[in-house]
């Protein structure tokens, strides 16, 4: 009887989840929110890479390794947008350094909310705004199109419109466009209007505090992220044998980036460990 009814207890949370409170957030260090299901899943380890493997971007990992820690001490801190080029790491590097930070803070919690349900952050917003944690919501790979609307959501939270200047409460994103929304408008017939249409657009990345652009490495910086890779995973080969064919790699591939060198690693595994 005793089982019958915790089924039951446990169907109804699932179908009508209370708002979380602190203890929920106690849970995990990282979230993926569903607003349709107004449910928040846990996530038990992040999925990232040893932050000492990102090779030739010290001074931007500074940069937001210190914007989270000034958060944390509960100072003033910036939203942050990591832009640019495919693959290099711009995702690693937000997940990386939370990840780094959450196992020397309890306080510090990452919730990431997926592009499409980016015209619902008022609603998680008022789920969070009273919960004693740091709060960072991470909108990964965003941009829009010229037809969309729901860019004005994460804009509002920018400008703190929403709820007013919430503390605990910052947005990491990244994008593949220095801007995330289209530089195209859809009539220029008057001038004016689109001038104005044209300023909103671009206007939301300047609301990051932080913006930082993401190149496309060279070959040098490529072959030591393929060295830094090759160590950490035991690969064991020659030198010259691992540039050789990381080369033929990345031309087969037709791009560099850290991504490119570490699927290039994890494709020698089987042959060489």
């Amino acid at each position: 009887m005793d089982e019958y009814l915790k089924r039951i207890a446990e169907s109804l949370e699932r179908a009508f989840p209370l708002d979380p409170d602190v203890h929920f957030f106690e849970r995990a260090s990282a979230f993926i929110w569903e607003p349709d299901r107004n449910h928040f899943s846990q996530v038990n380890d992040i999925s990232t890479v040893d932050i000492s493997l990102l090779k030739g971007m010290d001074e931007e990992i500074e940069k937001v390794r210190l914007n989270t820690k000034v958060f944390l001490q509960g100072s003033l801190a910036n939203n942050v947008l990591l832009w640019g080029a495919r693959g290099m790491g711009k995702s690693t590097l937000i997940k990386s350094i939370v990840k780094d930070a959450s196992s020397q803070s309890n306080c510090l919690k990452i919730i990431e909310v997926a592009r499409d349900d980016i015209e619902h952050l008022d609603k998680l917003l008022k789920l969070i705004k009273n919960i004693n944690k740091k709060f960072i919501i991470f909108c990964d790979d965003i941009s829009f199109d010229d037809n969309e609307t729901s860019y004005k959501s994460l804009k509002s939270i920018l400008d703190g419109g929403l709820i007013g200047g919430m503390q605990n409460v910052l947005v990491y994103a990244t994008s593949n466009r220095r801007h995330l929304l289209s530089r195209k408008t859809g009539n220029s017939d008057n001038f004016v209007r689109w001038e104005e249409e044209l300023d909103e657009r671009l206007s939301i990345s300047d609301r990051f505090g932080i913006s930082i652009g993401f190149y496309e490495c060279d070959q040098n910086l490529y072959l030591e992220i393929v060295r830094s890779y090759a160590n950490s995973f035991d690969i064991e080969i020659s030198s010259e044998e691992l540039n050789r064919k990381a080369i033929e790699w990345q031309v087969q591939r037709g791009s560099r980036s850290g991504r490119v060198a570490k699927q290039f690693i994890v494709s020698l595994l089987s042959e060489y460990k």
